[in-house]
């Protein structure tokens, strides 16, 4: 081999039984584009939001936030914390929601100092105490926020799966509706009704989306109004 060779072998190998000259030169590997995440949600996954199921005039009303949030959506919160609380290691024990809980038990309390303090004794020589009752309750803010975000995400892809196919399909529509005239009926009545599926899934969307946000931004504020009290009453 020529000392050119050996300059230029690391980069480009030759073949000694091919006619001086020839080289072959190694072609660069392509990486593979990854897909981007899919995120998932109970409620996106089970709630019947596609737009291949058509409107019928007994579908119940989804509340929307002018109505505050549905009662599914207060419950789904209630069953997250209650689900956390009993498998999450980090809530062994009692902890911000037997407080919580505890207090409730004691309504028939009207001072508001005496209860929280009545409340805060009979979980004492449970372990808990005053860092433990606000950490918790901070992660229990923390998981519901985490949900809040994992919803608005998977409502987003949704919401572009369920309607963007549909507005290109109007869009499609209403040109061949000037290209040709002669099938104006046809293209009208096709044109009201996906008119009518786009309006229908998108109330049902944006109501769903809204209470679910609505629910979880109120038991936050019930969550943070419980700990200012809680660093009021226990300096």
């Amino acid at each position: 081999m020529s000392f050119l060779k050996q300059l230029l072998n690391p980069f480009i190998e030759f073949d000694e039984n091919k006619q001086p000259g020839a080289v072959k030169v190694p072609v660069p590997q392509v990486p593979a584009v990854k897909p981007p995440e899919v995120i998932s949600h109970p409620l996106i996954t089970d709630e019947q939001t596609s737009l291949k199921r058509q409107p019928v005039a007994h579908d119940p009303p989804v509340m929307g936030i002018g109505n505050g949030p549905s009662p599914e959506h207060i419950q789904y919160f209630e069953k997250l914390i209650d689900k956390a609380n009993k498998e999450n290691p980090i809530f062994s024990g009692a902890d911000y929601k037997e407080f919580i809980d505890a207090k409730v038990d004691i309504d028939d309390i009207t001072d508001e100092n005496l209860k929280y303090t009545t409340a805060f004794n009979i979980l004492k020589n449970s372990g808990l105490n005053k860092n433990k009752l606000l950490a918790t309750g901070q992660e229990y803010l923390n998981l519901i926020g985490r949900d809040l975000n994992a919803f608005q995400t998977a409502h987003a892809q949704q919401y572009k799966k369920e309607l963007q196919q549909k507005e290109q399909d109007l869009k499609k529509k209403a040109e061949e509706l000037q290209a040709l005239s002669q099938r104006i009926h046809i293209l009208k009545t096709e044109i009201n009704q996906i008119t009518s599926e786009i309006s229908h899934s998108k109330d049902k969307l944006n109501n769903t989306k809204n209470s679910f946000l609505l629910a979880g931004e109120n038991k936050q504020k019930e969550i943070q109004t419980e700990l200012d009290k809680i660093s009021k009453y226990f300096e």
